[in-house]
């Protein structure tokens, strides 16, 4: 579990391109990714700008949110244990010290390069498989985000790209490099495994002294972590909208809002030749004008292939974003199979071959009250969720408490026990928590006891208000109500203390000339079992790989050790019978697989010195403590006053 989003941040490109990150917060409609709220905490300095920890702690969310599509039971305080909130904030410095140093060198994306990556995003394409400027409107705005935020950060990434893509083209490994790693990769091992199982010892004899000193020794397996009791009441968009009605008057206060969706309007299928040599494109326009196929005109004099000249079915608006508004005039009073131009613009002399004109007539709302019906009472839904959530905020703000809010809007007022940041309680064997308030126990453990009511956004469809009323700290479990399992772990603790004597008998001899199935009989265990595999085969196994046959990888032919492994209830002695080594000829092909991989692990270390390079040009300067303090709010583990 762990290892999914370890993976997922290993990139230094990827890290750096927040842009992208933004983009799949449009798509997924997860939310804000920018963050939002004053900063309590600096947990970085990048050329002189602050990172706060509500910055880190909202792109910390977020990337869990992505993470959970993947891996839907994992909590903030794994991924916390997992490093992922260090890998985020990693992230963040190496993003805004690309994006200082971009500026530093006078670097910027033209108006056309963040024009060409917005109209990529799937997100922002209409019905017809284009994108749509409506669509692009309304999916930014359902996100709380504005069009220059929008090209600011795309923009961002565009340099940030450029950036990258100075290190990004690392040449092949060479043969010579890559055969000794890759006839590591073949070497084949038999490896023999004797288990010595700790049920093979008969249970000591434990006096109260014993199992006393042994609970007080571990105390901290025997301690309850931090716990929290709140109390909130959810507010559920899906059930607010059941209570919406679509009016006639609602129906055409949208209609009128998005008249200009429903008026008539025009869009053209267009190709497209810029040249900077206006000679050229007189020239193309007098052959096409002549009767010549604009198709075979263009690549003859411009070079240009089929594909550079589409423009595809665009309104007005589109083609001067691309182009020029005088580039737009043009192209929409020509023909149908005419060619606009020679126009010129900031990119040189266009001539545009209008291939063919779609009008749109205008339509009435008698005939669009159907197809518009679902965004209206979608609309409505939003509008009165919005509502709830605001009276709420100015309610709590004013004083009220949660139960008093939650009785005067009509929501179910639900008192949590102490729970965990994991959700679980002392001593509540019967509680069910309604799973979708997960992240709201994970923010209930980023909040103090004695902070005021918040409305909380779990998703974009539920909210909650939330009061955390008491913090109880980490306490641990009499010994007298767990007495049988702290019994029962001592037992295990001996046992193992016993198989480990043996275990290191037999490793002894081994090493002194004896075969390990004779001492192994000598003993009275079991026989060993004997394992002959190649690493590559190790490496491709999906399931983790035994510690012993991973021990037995690490060490060379004719060695012996012992590997405790309580999970398994035993010690294992692992022996290298045999190592053969591989030969590159049985798997030409496999060689040059593993120069390209070397050739991509390559490419990430240079971009990740680059980066740490540009990080000590512009000055980083971290906060370990406020870092430290954001862990442990998540991890449920913060110090409380005395």
């Amino acid at each position: 579990m762990i290892s999914f989003f370890r993976k997922a941040l290993s990139s230094w490109i990827v890290l750096a391109l927040l842009g992208l990150v933004l983009v799949a917060f449009i798509i997924t409609g997860i939310g804000d990714p920018f963050g939002g709220g004053p900063a309590a905490t600096t947990v970085a300095e990048v050329a002189k700008d602050d990172i706060s920890d509500a910055q880190l702690s909202s792109q910390f969310d977020r990337q869990l949110a992505t993470v959970r599509q993947e891996q839907p039971g994992i909590t903030a305080a794994q991924a916390v244990r997992g490093g992922m909130l260090e890998g985020v904030l990693e992230r963040l410095i190496g993003s805004q010290a690309l994006t200082a140093m971009g500026g530093k060198l006078g670097l910027g994306p033209s108006k056309r390069q963040v024009d060409a990556e917005i109209a990529s995003i799937a997100a922002f394409r209409g019905p017809d498989g284009r994108f749509s400027e409506d669509v692009y409107r309304r999916t930014i705005g359902a996100q709380g985000l504005t069009e220059d935020m929008v090209r600011r950060e795309i923009g961002g990434d565009v340099v940030r790209r450029q950036l990258l893509g100075l290190v990004d083209s690392i040449p092949m490994t060479p043969r010579k490099l890559a055969e000794p790693f890759t006839a590591l990769q073949l070497e084949q091992r038999t490896i023999d495994i004797g288990a010595v199982p700790a049920q093979s010892f008969p249970a000591p004899t434990l006096s109260d002294a014993d199992i006393e000193a042994f609970y007080k020794k571990n105390i901290a397996n025997y301690t309850v972590p931090e716990r929290r009791r709140l109390t909130y009441a959810l507010i559920d968009s899906a059930e607010i909208a059941k209570t919406v009605q679509v009016t006639d008057a609602a129906l055409a206060d949208y209609y009128k809002r998005h008249a200009d969706e429903f008026a008539a309007s025009e869009t053209r299928t267009l190709r497209q030749v810029v040249v900077q040599d206006k000679a050229q494109a007189d020239t193309i326009a007098k052959r096409v004008n002549a009767g010549e196929d604009f198709a075979a005109v263009a690549p003859e004099v411009a070079g240009y292939s089929e594909t550079d000249m589409e423009l595809g079915t665009l309104s007005r608006s589109t083609l001067v974003g691309q182009t020029a508004e005088a580039v737009a005039d043009a192209a929409f009073k020509a023909a149908s199979g005419k060619v606009a131009g020679p126009v010129q613009s900031e990119f040189g002399w266009h001539v545009v071959h209008v291939d063919a004109v779609v009008a749109k007539p205008a339509r009435t709302l008698a005939e669009v009250k159907d197809e518009i019906r679902p965004a209206v009472e979608t609309e409505l839904a939003q509008n009165a969720v919005a509502d709830v959530v605001e009276k709420a905020d100015e309610a709590l703000a004013e004083g009220a408490s949660v139960a008093e809010v939650a009785k005067d809007l009509g929501l179910t007022l639900v008192r949590v026990p102490p729970v965990t940041s994991e959700g679980l309680t002392l001593g509540e064997s019967g509680l069910q928590l309604d799973q979708r308030i997960r992240p709201l126990i994970e923010r209930a453990f980023a909040t103090e006891e004695n902070d005021e009511p918040t409305v909380e956004d779990i998703s974009d469809t539920l909210h909650a208000l939330m009061d955390v009323e008491e913090v109880v700290p980490p306490t641990p479990v009499p010994l007298a109500e767990i007495k049988p399992q702290v019994t029962a772990a001592l037992t295990f603790e001996r046992r193992m203390d016993a198989a480990k004597a043996v275990a290191d008998k037999v490793v002894a001899g081994l090493k002194a000339g004896k075969t390990l199935a004779a001492l192994l009989a000598e003993n009275k265990l079991p026989p060993a079992q004997s394992f002959t595999a190649r690493r590559i085969e190790i490496a491709a196994r999906r399931e983790p790989v035994p510690p012993p046959i991973s021990l037995g990888f690490a060490l060379a032919k004719g060695d012996v050790r012992a590997l405790a492994q309580p999970r398994n209830a035993a010690w294992f002695v692992v022996h290298v019978a045999d190592v053969k080594p591989g030969n590159l000829a049985e798997a030409p092909a496999f060689l040059d697989q593993m120069r390209g991989q070397m050739q991509t692990a390559a490419t990430n270390e240079y971009a990740q010195n680059f980066v740490a390079a540009i990080m000590a040009d512009v000055g980083v300067k971290r906060n370990p403590k406020a870092l430290e303090r954001l862990k442990q709010r998540y991890l449920g583990t913060a110090d409380q006053p005395q």
